[in-house]
């Protein structure tokens, strides 16, 4: 994979891990679009994060929301450049039904499973959905684990 070592995938979402040399999030973010683009003839936007930066974002998920039965968690990590705060001051949660939190790269939310449909949290289709990807609170602390250092 263009120089890099260790690679491997973790389910079908896109979720790729791999050792690099390179230590520039920026320029392995381009070195990896422009990978794909090339082999594919599809541009995608590439959202890479280092082990600590995984790590870090997990740290400000509340307690509360791990293993929660009435929550789903969603954790969206913006593509480089994206302000967590800036982009959650233009979303709208709802009282008693959302939760929003912002970390660097990220933003966590909650919304109750039973008003699934109520969230004010709806972000696909919008302009701001085009700058993150989704995972759920599942898959981000398998990640987490996949990065984090051996002792």
């Amino acid at each position: 994979m263009i120089g890099h070592s260790d690679v491997r995938t973790y389910i079908a979402s896109g979720n790729v891990l791999f050792d690099s040399k390179e230590r520039s999030g920026a320029k392995l973010d381009a070195a990896l679009e422009h990978a794909i683009e090339k082999a594919f003839a599809l541009p995608v936007r590439v959202v890479v994060r280092s082990g600590a930066e995984i790590q870090r974002i997990v740290e400000q998920l509340p307690e509360a929301w791990i293993g929660a039965a009435d929550v789903r968690v969603t954790v969206a990590f913006l593509l480089r450049g994206a302000d967590a705060r800036t982009i959650a001051r233009g979303l709208k949660p709802k009282d008693g039904i959302d939760e929003l939190v912002t970390a660097p790269g990220a933003l966590l939310f909650a919304t109750r499973r039973d008003a699934l449909t109520r969230t004010g949290l709806k972000l696909v289709g919008t302009p701001v959905y085009k700058q993150m990807t989704l995972r759920n609170l599942n898959t981000t602390l398998k990640l987490a684990e996949l990065v984090r250092p051996t002792p």
